[in-house]
């Protein structure tokens, strides 16, 4: 028995490969930070307690275990910042294997990701007084989002997530509306 043709693969753009590739790294670098904030721990509770009434004085007099006896609840950044890199990569796969497909709302989930992932990088590295390791860490961030988005919306990874399917370029015929009577209708060559 005959198997159906499957049709063959479009081949990816190199920009969408590009722009998934520094996403990725984008995930990595967050994980130097998730790694640079344990071993950092004291100054970034430092950091954190300059920013609240009262809490600065104890943590000098007395680290941490001061902040407890004043009635502070120093915060971990480790489990926060480990589940932000769990979370980030689970949903850059999942982005990014829809990008790969040709769909928009892959290309726009990634945009908004890096989006997030900016604020982010701006908010740690320059707002909240971290070691100067992290504005590092965030210089070099902003830069890989930077230029993840400048590959997301390269003319090339518009023109695959545009595709022949809905009436993009190439395409002369196509599905581009269903009518009301759910026959699909073509577009004038």
């Amino acid at each position: 028995m005959d198997r159906p043709q499957t049709p063959p693969a479009r081949a990816l753009p190199r920009s969408v490969d590009l722009a998934i590739r520094s996403a990725w790294s984008l995930v990595a670098w967050m994980a130097v930070g998730v790694v640079l904030m344990g071993i950092f721990d004291d100054d970034m509770v430092g950091a954190w307690a300059d920013q609240h009434e009262g809490a600065g004085a104890a943590f000098a007099q007395g680290g941490r275990l001061g902040l407890e006896r004043a009635g502070f609840a120093p915060p971990s950044f480790v489990p926060v910042g480990a589940t932000m890199v769990v979370v980030g990569a689970m949903l850059l796969w999942v982005l990014a294997t829809f990008l790969r497909l040709g769909y928009r709302w892959g290309q726009l989930g990634l945009c908004a990701l890096m989006a997030g992932c900016a604020y982010a990088s701006i908010a740690l590295g320059f707002v909240l007084s971290a070691p100067p390791v992290f504005v590092a860490v965030a210089v070099v961030s902003l830069l890989v989002e930077g230029v993840t988005i400048a590959f997301l919306w390269h003319p090339d990874t518009r023109a695959h997530v545009r595709g022949p399917w809905v009436g993009g370029p190439g395409s002369r015929t196509g599905p581009d509306v269903t009518e009301t009577t759910g026959a699909p209708t073509t577009r004038p060559t």
